[in-house]
Order: structure tokens, then sequence, then C-alpha cells
């Protein structure tokens, strides 16, 4: 899989800025899958200091967690919901709603997706900062590259 410039969530001094995500895009994708499964959404919080937003759609039968990258169009979906700080697990394949975001042109990640070894990754797009940056957090899945913590 190759990764486009942006994917670490970092850019150093000098380095044009990475395309923020447009969250009024993803809370619409949110809202209308809500909607298909007569569900809810919960607290959208802004990224902060993670590469991701999130958001929680609940109905009555089920909960999803669902991370949106800062910069790219991508989106996963786990079981547990994001713990500041903490490395994200759990992923699971999109549910039959999620074309709800293909719609809008994110893409759906799926769990064979997030669990690509970092050896099997292009990173050859990636500014110097974000090369760096994988260097210093050595992660070992896309998942752990995509949607983290890093400071």
């Amino acid at each position: 899989m190759r990764l486009d410039r942006g994917a670490t969530g970092f850019c150093g001094p000098g380095d044009k800025p990475a395309n923020e995500t447009n969250l009024t895009l993803f809370r619409s994708a949110c809202w209308e899958a809500a909607r298909r499964i007569g569900g809810r959404v919960g607290e959208l919080p802004s990224a902060g200091a993670s590469s991701f937003h999130s958001a929680t759609i609940t109905s009555c039968a089920e909960e999803y967690f669902v991370l949106c990258h800062a910069h790219l169009l991508v989106v996963a979906f786990t079981e547990v919901p994001s713990v500041p700080g903490q490395p994200l697990s759990r992923f699971v394949n999109p549910p039959p709603w999620a074309d709800t975001y293909e719609a809008v042109g994110f893409r759906c990640l799926q769990v064979e997706d997030l669990s690509l070894p970092m050896s099997k990754v292009d990173v050859a797009e990636l500014a110097e900062t974000e090369l760096t940056q994988i260097r210093y957090w050595r992660p070992q899945a896309l998942s752990d590259l995509l949607f983290n913590w890093w400071d």
C-alpha cells in the first residue's frame, strides 16, 4: 500500500502543510450512517494531539467507533473507543452501512489493510519529517502509523 504525504500527521518547517480532512463531510457521513441503522451519533471530538478524528455510532443492536484520518480520506472501525495516548486495537471490517463514507469519497479500511506490516507499506511519498517520525516511533503495522498519538 502506498501512503500519501500527511499519513503520519506531521509536517516540518518549510514543508507544505498536508491537506486537512473535511470534517463536515465526515460528520455528514456519520449522521447518514446512523440514520440508516436507526441509530445515533455520539460525541465528535476534535483530533487534538492525535492523527485522527473519531465518532461513535450506536443503534439498539451495536456500537461502532469510527476513526477518520485528519489528513487522508480514510476511515477505520473499532469495537472499542480510543483512549488518549493508548495504541488502538480491535479493529473490525467496515459494517454494511459504511458505504455512506465511500459515497462521499472516503476509503474504508479493512482489518487486512490495517494489519499490513510496515515492511510492506510504501512510504516513498512521505516528507522527510514524516520518515523521521516513523524511525522514532517504529510503528509495527499500518494502523499504528495512520491512527496515532505521536507528539
